[in-house]
């Protein structure tokens, strides 16, 4: 019998949570799971149209910002009225847990996904997550977990979890010269050194140290050039000390690319400064293109390729970071993948923990 799994944590806006559930939908087996997913105040979340060009389905509710009573109603009729193996829900925070909880009073089963393992930005989210901290019914409920960090951060040290990496498609990620050579070409990169970050424009990225690290790095290495890839409420600050440092010439902010495996092909560094990450997919993808990567030391050690990835303290002073990131480790880039998968962290070993999880 096929089981159906309604998953809740697709947003507007593109993250972590969107780009993990668009490549579970794209790899599931579909002789064994049919997938759907929730959506707020009819209003398109990211991957819409590929979602439903895959065949899913889409259930509409009302959000708890419009209307928070009728957010409960909706939320209570779909779970009486649909037949769903389980409900899957990807929670940056428990600031929100209505869902989990009306679900387990509707008989449903429930998986809580923690996809974060730092901070929250907003003052009432951070009292909520607490809050519900210690109203989460654990032991009512699947507790999984993008890392050991995201699984101690939202569930409890002590707690017990399941660890569901981000698994990544190996191949599609493979260095490309003819790539490298196409994007370089593109964006008038053919005598320069290429520094790459991807990730949206906020808090936890730190993009504000990224920029004065760059600056640093520039002032001995005149030819190199920063890509920035992704949007967010910050784009516009960070655009602005650009330009304030005179390195607007330097740097390139490309907005969201759908083509990121032939931007790191054309890259030749990698920074990842976050102040934290739930599971850094970014970072696994660089190393799977055989990217040097060079990262704060506040990120799992459970996806390191030690070879081609440099941990630093974000404590330690800007001059540490800019000697990393000199260096010109010697290693093949095409050899990166199999270390991913010795790793365990391709897509084929993911859907297999994910299958299990299924089936408990």
């Amino acid at each position: 019998m096929v089981q159906r799994i309604l998953h809740i944590g697709l947003d507007t806006h593109m993250g972590g949570i969107e780009t993990y559930l668009l490549k579970i939908a794209t790899y599931v087996d579909k002789s064994r799971y049919e997938f759907a997913f929730l959506m707020y105040d009819d209003e398109k979340p990211c991957f819409y149209d590929e979602l439903t060009a895959m065949g899913w389905k889409f259930y509409n509710v009302t959000s708890r910002r419009k209307n928070f009573l009728k957010n409960r109603r909706d939320l209570k009729h779909l779970f009486k009225t649909e037949r769903f193996d389980y409900i899957h829900c990807h929670l940056n925070s428990l600031s929100y847990i209505a869902p989990v909880t009306i679900a387990l009073d509707c008989g449903c089963k429930v998986i809580v996904h923690s996809r974060n393992a730092g901070a929250i930005s907003s003052f009432k989210s951070k009292i909520l997550h607490k809050v519900n901290y210690y109203r989460l019914p654990k032991k009512k409920i699947r507790c999984a977990a993008v890392s050991d960090l995201a699984g101690k951060w939202m569930f409890g040290e002590q707690s017990s979890f399941v660890v569901l990496n981000n698994g990544l498609d190996v191949e599609k990620y493979k260095f490309s010269e003819s790539s490298r050579e196409k994007i370089r070409k593109e964006l008038n990169l053919e005598n320069h050194e290429v520094i790459l970050h991807t990730g949206a424009f906020r808090t936890q990225k730190n993009h504000t140290f990224l920029i004065d690290l760059f600056n640093a790095y520039l002032k001995k290495n005149a030819t190199a050039v920063l890509i920035l890839v992704g949007e967010g409420s910050l784009k516009e600050s960070i655009q602005e000390k650009v330009e304030k440092l005179g390195i607007g010439n330097s740097v390139i902010f490309t907005g969201v690319r759908r083509d990121i495996p032939e931007l790191l092909s054309a890259a030749d560094k990698f920074l990842f400064p976050s102040f934290y990450e739930g599971f850094p997919n970014a970072l696994i993808e660089a190393e799977a293109s055989g990217l040097y990567c060079i990262c704060s030391d506040t990120i799992t050690t459970q996806v390191r390729i030690p070879e081609q990835c440099r941990y630093i303290s974000l404590n330690a002073p800007i001059a540490e970071w800019v000697k990393e990131l000199n260096n010109t480790p010697n290693y093949n880039r095409m050899n990166s993948g199999e270390w991913i998968k010795k790793m365990g962290l391709d897509i084929d070993t993911e859907m297999e923990r994910l299958y299990q999880l299924y089936q408990g």
